[in-house]
Parts: structure tokens; sequence; C-alpha cells
């Protein structure tokens, strides 16, 4: 196993000597057969590296998504922002809510944090956060979210400018909406938050899966809340969203 350093992609890529059947076969695998061969150096270096190969397509594939939702506002007004999200989200938040609604509370928190490890949230793009359990509720905070938090700053791994800067220059809301918690300067990307986790469920089964306080600020922290009753959700929650609280 070998890592060469790519100059253009700024960072090392395995290259295993040219080996082109090793190439094609998982990092995972040659990391556990590093292990059982207790060459401990060889695995500890490759899990590092699972970090930007890894990340790399799931990089792609969000920042693929939110130039996706800002041709659809520039080319038919961001209004269609809202409408593209609500018609696909049956695909997506559909079939979850039921199965969600199963789940106690700290079951729903620990499928929620095994989904922002994976996002690579934080310092380092690593996968860390913070969970804090308090009286009547469950908080997480996210410095950066690993999805649209890393799009609102310069990449620390790779080094890119913000998504909402140039040369990206990706779509902001230009007016407050209901699905952009009554905000304008919203990124597209993180209205799906808004849309699919709150507005969709209150809708659907009566309360927000859970709430989301937006950061005004890049460098402020996301926050996931999650009350252990839903009667205790105040109402304001539900009408920032355009929405009532236990009524249509």
């Amino acid at each position: 196993m070998t890592l060469s350093y790519f100059d253009s992609v700024k960072r090392r890529v395995r290259t295993d000597d040219w080996d082109w059947e090793s190439l094609g076969r998982s990092t995972w695998t040659k990391i556990k057969e590093h292990i059982l061969a207790g060459d401990q150096e060889r695995a500890v270096e490759l899990v590092d590296y699972l970090l930007p190969e890894g990340k790399r397509v799931h990089d792609l594939f969000c920042d693929w998504t939110y130039g996706l939702l800002t041709y659809v506002a520039e080319k038919y007004g961001e209004e269609e922002v809202y409408h593209i999200q609500r018609a696909t989200a049956a695909l997506v938040v559909g079939g979850l809510l039921k199965a969600i609604e199963s789940l106690t509370v700290p079951e729903y928190v620990a499928l929620l944090a095994e989904t922002m490890r994976s996002h690579r949230c934080g310092p380092g793009e690593l996968g860390d956060f913070r969970i804090v359990e308090e009286q009547d509720r469950f908080v997480m905070s996210f410095d950066p979210c690993g999805t649209g938090g890393r799009m609102r700053r310069r990449g620390e791994l790779d080094g890119t400018p913000p998504r909402t800067e140039p040369p990206h220059n990706l779509g902001l809301t230009k007016q407050p909406y209901p699905w952009s918690w009554g905000k304008a300067g919203v990124p597209y990307y993180c209205t799906h938050c808004c849309i699919m986790t709150e507005i969709i469920p209150i809708e659907e089964i009566g309360y927000p899966l859970r709430i989301v306080e937006y950061p005004d600020d890049p460098k402020g922290e996301c926050r996931w809340i999650m009350y252990k009753d839903k009667d205790l959700i105040p109402e304001e929650y539900f009408l920032r969203v355009g929405l009532k609280k236990g009524g249509d």
C-alpha cells in the first residue's frame, strides 16, 4: 500500500505502486489486512486517508445538489426551490416518518448522530460534534455542519472558498420565506432542513422531527433540538414556518 501526493488536488491518493488489482480493493479491506498483519503504522495511515477518500464523493454530491437548486432558482424563480423539494421529499422522507415515530427520542438522537458523523461535521471535518441532554430536550451542535455549514466556510481539507462566494456563487434566498425559517440570505441547500424535517413532518404527524437553529453568521454553530415530549415544543417553532401547533 502506498500513498502518493497529487499536487493538482493538494492531497495524497492511494497508488499502491500502480498495482491495478490492489487499487480496486476497498480501503476498509486494506485496513483490516494491515491490522491482522500487525502493521499498525500502515493501518493508522489508511484510517487517516479514509477521511478525504470518503468525503470526495460526499462533498461532490452535496455541492451538485446545491448547484441544481441554484439553477432552478435562477431559471424559474426561487419559489420553485420550495416546490421542487416538496415534489421530491416523498422519495426521501415519506417512508421514514412512521419508522421514526416508532423510535424513542434517545434512539432517534442516536440515529441522527450516526448520520452527522458520516457527514463529517466539526473541526477538521472529522465528524465530531456535541450532544447535550437537557431536562426537556436533546441539543446537537455542529461547528460547522458537514454539509450546509461546510459550504458556507472555506474548506478545512481542500482549502476551497465558500460555495456562496466566487467562483461558485451558489444561491441564497433573496427574501424571507416560511421554508427558510423566515430569513433571507439562507443557502438554498440549507432550506431542505426546514422543508423536510420541520414543515412536512408538522403537516403529516403534527410536529417537527427536529428543530433547526440556523446561524446567520457562517462562523456560528448550527444546532438541532429534539424535545423529549412533542407537546413541549414551543409554538414559535411552528409559526416561523407558517404553521400552527396542533391545528391547521
